[in-house]
C-alpha cells in the first residue's frame, strides 16, 4: 500500500513539476514577443520619421499611414493614427 501511496505523490511531484515548466516557458515567450514587438515599433518610428520629411506640412500622412497598414494588416489593432505618432517621438 506504501508503494502505490509512493507512486501517487512522486506522479503528483511531476505534474506540479510539469505545470511549473509550462508557465516558465509561457512567461519566457511573452518576453520575448514583446521585445521583439517593441523593436518593430521602434524600428516604424524610425521609418515614420524618414518617410514623413519628405511630405508636406498637413498632408495628413499618419492618417494615411494608419488606414493604409490597417488595410494591409486587419488583425492589428496598433496602428492607429495616435499610435503611429507615438512610435516616432
Amino acid at each position: 500500500m506504501a508503494e502505490i501511496h509512493e507512486r501517487e505523490t512522486d506522479y503528483s511531484e511531476w505534474i506540479q513539476s510539469v505545470s511549473h515548466r509550462y508557465r516558465r516557458s509561457q512567461i519566457k515567450a511573452a518576453v520575448a514577443v514583446n521585445a521583439e514587438m517593441l523593436k518593430f515599433y521602434f524600428n516604424l518610428g524610425r521609418d515614420i520619421v524618414r518617410m514623413e520629411a519628405d511630405q508636406a506640412w498637413g498632408s495628413g500622412f499618419l492618417k494615411r499611414l494608419s488606414v493604409d497598414l490597417k488595410t494591409k494588416i486587419p488583425g492589428a489593432s496598433c496602428f492607429s493614427p495616435r499610435n503611429l505618432y507615438y512610435m516616432r517621438c
